[in-house]
């Protein structure tokens, strides 16, 4: 896509969203359901950010392998032979179909529709039926790298040529969340949700703190203080990070392990909430950190995906598995009340009726968020804290 086909994609009225916060409204509903819009997003953002694809633990004995999509683009992460993590497009060198799918674990890598067979670090071994064919050799052919990197036990990919230095991009991070020792936790379930929603009000929705109290009032939002008592630091790209207190995620807000030895000298009702730019959001609980992926799929779908970890001797204990299904399906229930609100706010921003509100300063957290997308998708210089 052109550079003047993106800009003339997102040349709607964005005047009213980017006055300070007290001044401001909601972003235009167009940029909710176009495909003009998703294109622009993928062109500026998901195809140029470091974005999470998951935990080490999943791909964590060599022939491990992940296979993903990232905006239509065809990803596979393995860990080779020497216990390196890898990644690639997993786009087969002869017709370009994903040479794996899913997750497991394989000896090498085998095209399904004409056996090339590429080993864990993506070279090109074999290739059959093509020793007539003149000039070709299996020699240093392989697929394509993809940018890879790790911190706190998540993996990181970046689809770029030259993107920055992860480290540069985790920084402020690195610093808000380094007390969780989530490099100590292992992912003990997954809830993957396929959503007829935009991805970006996932995304508001959980730094909404306007909303707990009233649409989860029968939930986990009768254990949250008053919206008031939620600041938002706003961080470099996009970022954010609030501390507050809030129960655990269970129905009765009571735990069922514990605190996590790194928060042992935190208060039983110790929360925390960062948002790291473009699509995860890291919320904690004392005993238990479960963050959040979400990822565009069309216009008006999406797919979130949570993450729920818990330290590593707990799953020892013999009835380990069947206290993260509290946890689980307690989540469910919460997620199941943002979803019904989420399809609603995804029908209101199509209406021909709809004009966007004024925000309060409770939503400091959503405007500093659509500020800097705003300046991605546009081509700006992505705004700082």
């Amino acid at each position: 896509m052109k550079v003047t086909e993106i800009n003339e994609a997102v040349n709607l009225d964005f005047s009213e969203i980017l006055r300070p916060v007290e001044l401001a409204s909601h972003a235009p509903g167009d940029i909710y359901y176009s495909e003009e819009v998703l294109r622009s997003e993928k062109e500026r953002i998901f195809k140029k950010e470091w974005l999470c694809i998951g935990r080490v633990e999943e791909v964590e004995k060599p022939g491990d392998y992940l296979a993903t999509r990232i905006v239509g683009e065809p990803v596979l992460v393995a860990r080779n032979r020497e216990g390196e993590l890898k990644a690639f497009a997993n786009v087969c060198l002869h017709r370009g179909v994903e040479v794996a799918s899913g997750t497991g674990n394989v000896e090498h890598f085998s095209c399904p529709y004409h056996a090339w067979n590429y080993d864990l670090n993506g070279n090109l071994v074999g290739a059959a039926f093509m020793r007539q064919t003149v000039g070709f050799e299996t020699q240093n052919q392989h697929l394509k790298p993809i940018h890879i990197g790790q911190w706190a036990g998540w993996i990181f990919v970046n689809l770029s040529e030259d993107p920055p230095a992860l480290s540069d991009h985790l920084r402020d991070y690195m610093n808000d969340l380094d007390m969780l020792k989530m490099e100590n936790l292992r992912l003990a379930s997954k809830i993957v949700l396929d959503l007829p929603t935009n991805w970006k009000f996932v995304v508001e929705n959980l730094m909404d703190v306007y909303h707990v109290r009233t649409l989860h009032y029968n939930s986990f939002g009768k254990h949250r203080g008053s919206p008031e008592k939620y600041p938002f630091h706003l961080r470099q790209n996009g970022g954010t990070f609030t501390k507050y207190d809030a129960r655990p995620m269970t129905p009765d807000g009571e735990t069922l392990f514990g605190k996590i030895p790194a928060l042992e000298d935190e208060s039983e009702t110790f929360a925390c909430s960062s948002h790291l730019a473009p699509n995860m959001q890291v919320i904690a609980r004392v005993d238990h950190v479960h963050p959040l992926v979400m990822w565009p799929v069309t216009a008006t779908t999406s797919r979130t995906i949570v993450y729920n970890l818990f330290p590593t001797e707990w799953f020892e204990q013999a009835d380990f598995m069947e206290k993260v299904k509290v946890y689980d399906d307690y989540m469910r229930l919460v997620l199941a009340e943002d979803v019904t609100m989420m399809n609603s706010l995804q029908n209101g921003a199509t209406s021909d009726n709809y004009v966007p509100g004024r925000l309060s300063t409770l939503e400091s957290g959503i405007h500093h968020v659509l500020n800097d997308y705003l300046a991605k998708i546009r081509g700006a210089t992505t705004a700082k804290a």
